[in-house]
């Protein structure tokens, strides 16, 4: 069973959407400021990235301790491992982005190269997670937590109605309109 679960949800692919968005976002900006050269967007882009080289920390975390649940000897397994290096690389190209528009305040030379790769091993990598979801060795989807497990919590079963509930109302609302 997965080790990263929050509230019976798999925490790697909720988090994973952060750097996923953000780095390519990144290079979006960087194509604005190259083409307008207005230095907000340069400025947007260096916050896309840096948010999203945080939150693929976080996603890291969560995916390497679920990378230990894949069976060894899956398919998976290696699609995982795949995953995981385009992440890192990613992050190291996302990293060294960073640090270069550190040093200078609006646009690096080399960053927009370095943001189209970042973004390029990003989208990758999530293609072949995606592609993942569902093969053999994989774990499980995520688990119901069971009834009254969460505080506040209420069910309900919506499977059967109970029609004669609402056409007895109905009628009787129906007989009083026409008296």
């Amino acid at each position: 069973m997965p080790k990263t679960m929050i509230a019976g949800h798999l925490l790697h692919p909720i988090l994973n959407k952060i750097p996923a968005t953000l780095i390519p976002l990144g290079l979006l900006l960087d194509a604005a400021h190259r083409s307008t050269g207005d230095a907000r967007y340069a400025d947007a882009a260096f916050y896309s990235l840096a948010g999203g080289f945080v939150g693929g920390l976080a996603a890291g975390a969560a995916g390497a301790r679920d990378y230990q649940t894949i069976a060894d000897d899956t398919p998976a397994k290696s699609d995982a491992t795949v995953h995981g290096l385009l992440n890192g690389t990613a992050l190291a190209l996302t990293a060294a982005n960073l640090a270069k528009r550190v040093t200078t305040p609006h646009h690096a030379p080399r960053s927009m190269a370095l943001s189209v790769l970042g973004a390029a091993a990003v989208l990758g990598s999530a293609w072949l997670g995606y592609r993942m979801l569902g093969s053999p060795g994989m774990p499980g989807p995520a688990i119901k937590p069971p009834a009254g497990a969460l505080p506040n919590e209420e069910r309900y079963d919506h499977t059967v109605l109970d029609v004669d509930q609402y056409a007895a109302h109905g009628q009787a609302g129906q007989d009083a309109r026409t008296a």
